[in-house]
């Protein structure tokens, strides 16, 4: 045999052991890449999971934030209602004021009227003192819903962080600052309109307390009428003191404030009753004095 085929048969005999060996090596290989693609894989599952998990949440805050304003500007028109009825209370009250200033209503009926419009402008500042204590509730519940709405978007930021989602955080964040900030807007706008609303009904109630102190110290000025009016003369004098409810009370502004009553309902008909009585006195009084004392009220 030559050293050519002996160099041959050696080669021979190399080969599959060196293809074993490089078997095992790209099997271990395999085995490495395998191992590495489950570990991605699992990572992928992992941001799918926490990607789907951010999206729920914000259509969440989305909804919240609906409902949110829907109910301010149910709040809204709730309070557009509230101050047409203060403006209606206000034409009420102006108009009941110039009839008290055209002294004598033409009959009874229209003296229990009036009794029955002042109870209700009585019971009117209750009812509407409740309607604020119901708003600012209300308001205080938005407040707190706001404060959630925080601490879940700051939950979510949080998320986003860890996703390493700039871009969707920016916008995020851009969205719900702008609705943050409409929100507090529309809580200021609220606070302003609830104060306009008390000062308006303060006002009222100090304009009605005006008006008992009105009808009380008219009452206390009615001259009672004589025995006999056949017989006795005209007192001069009694002509002098009697004037219009305009010029025995004085001003608005100048009027200290009353202390409230203990039992304000028993002191309307009081006074709704005094009030009937000094005008059926009044009736039966001298019809020149009391076209003069028309006459000087309409002046």
């Amino acid at each position: 045999m030559t050293d050519a085929t002996v160099d041959e048969e050696m080669t021979l005999m190399q080969t599959p052991e060196a293809e074993d060996k490089e078997m095992e090596r790209q099997m271990r290989d395999l085995e490495t890449y395998k191992e590495e693609i489950e570990f991605w894989a699992q990572e992928c599952v992992k941001m799918e999971t926490q990607r789907m998990q951010s999206q729920r949440m914000h259509q969440e805050l989305q909804a919240e934030v609906r409902v949110i304003v829907e109910q301010i500007n149910y709040i809204n028109a709730e309070l557009i209602k509230e101050t047409n009825i203060v403006d209606l209370l206000k034409q009420e009250y102006s108009q009941q004021r110039s009839k008290l200033l055209d002294l004598v209503p033409a009959s009874t009926s229209d003296v229990d009227h009036l009794a029955e419009v002042i109870l209700h402008l009585a019971n009117r500042p209750k009812l509407l003192h409740q309607e604020l204590d119901q708003i600012r509730r209300h308001k205080n519940d938005l407040q707190q819903q706001v404060k959630l709405i925080l601490t879940k978007f700051l939950n979510l930021l949080q998320i986003l962080l860890q996703d390493k989602n700039i871009n969707a955080l920016e916008r995020l964040s851009l969205g719900q600052a702008s609705r943050v900030e409409s929100l507090e807007k529309d809580i200021v706008e609220l606070e302003g309109i609830l104060y306009d609303t008390e000062v308006e009904t303060r006002q009222l109630r100090e304009s009605y307390k005006l008006l008992m102190h009105q009808i009380h110290h008219h009452r206390e000025q009615v001259p009672k009428p004589h025995r006999d009016h056949r017989t006795s003369p005209i007192d001069e004098a009694s002509h002098e003191c009697v004037h219009p409810i305009a010029e025995l009370v004085p001003e608005v502004e100048s009027i200290p404030h009353s202390k409230p009553h203990r039992n304000i309902k028993d002191k309307f008909n009081q006074t709704a009753a005094d009030l009937i009585q000094s005008f059926q006195k009044r009736r039966c009084g001298n019809t020149s004095m009391s076209s003069k004392r028309q006459k000087t009220a309409r002046v």
